[in-house]
């Protein structure tokens, strides 16, 4: 998902694979920033693809073959326009974050950080989120469709999103009574983009994996935190997406039950 206060990328996926000699499964990780491993570190244009992703992760774990065709700012959507055809049909396990994008998440991060956002501005930032929600349903089901069409033999994970903030963490004068109000906000509304995620993934006998309890303590703010803090408070050109850690000890070990 591309989150925080930059634009995501709309370019055309870019294929990186990572090829284990002994490999016995082979592994496509689709959708957005979040599983192209955007904010791990050394990522490649034009996707913001990295390495040190989840991806990388579970290949490692499993000892599969692995392409990663994700790209961060797709949608469901572009997910199945750009990035199906090049799945490969002897795919036998795919994983994908996807959704995010679809409605106006960074939009509504952005609005409720600002400084000089009002409440009101804030929640209707995250209200126009939740309204687009209702559309995801849909959207996704035809991405899903697609992916099982090229790929028929493969496990498909679907995997859900971190909350990007620890609210009791935001005290004066850092942050603003607005501001932790709306990341309380925001935390609502990612639950209740997983939980649209979640019912449409096994609407379609997808399987999905929920990854915010791991995520539990290593939001924005925290002493250990598994995500990547926005300026002034860090630096990564993908704030509010996991850093190494949170892909290997958040995505990866939430993946780990379901292979």
């Amino acid at each position: 998902m591309s989150l925080g206060l930059i634009a995501g990328i709309a370019g055309a996926p870019a294929i990186a694979q990572t090829t284990t000699a002994q490999a016995t499964l082979t592994y496509t990780v689709m959708g957005d920033s979040y599983s192209a491993g955007s904010g791990a570190g050394n990522e490649t244009a034009p996707c913001g693809q990295s390495t040190s992703g989840y991806a990388n992760d579970v290949a490692a774990m499993t000892g599969a073959a692995l392409t990663n065709i994700a790209c961060a700012g797709f949608t469901t959507t572009q997910v199945a326009q750009l990035e199906v055809p090049q799945l490969s049909p002897a795919t036998k396990l795919i994983t994908i974050t996807a959704g995010g994008n679809d409605v106006a998440w960074t939009t509504a991060v952005g609005t409720c950080l600002s400084p000089a956002a009002t409440a009101a501005m804030c929640k209707a930032a995250v209200a126009n989120s939740i309204y687009l929600m209702t559309k995801v349903p849909k959207n996704a089901t035809t991405m899903l469709k697609a992916i099982k069409a090229k790929a028929p033999h493969a496990r498909i994970l679907y995997l859900g999103y971190p909350r990007l903030f620890e609210p009791e963490n935001m005290g004066a004068p850092t942050f603003t009574a607005t501001q932790v109000s709306g990341a309380k906000l925001l935390n609502g509304a990612a639950d209740l983009l997983n939980g649209v995620l979640a019912v449409t993934a096994l609407s379609n006998r997808v399987a999905f994996v929920p990854v915010a309890y791991r995520f539990a303590g290593h939001a924005v703010p925290s002493a250990q935190p598994w995500l990547n803090y926005p300026a002034p408070f860090g630096s990564s050109a993908f704030p509010f997406h996991p850093n190494a850690t949170g892909y290997l000890d958040g995505y990866a070990a939430a993946i780990r039950p379901f292979l």
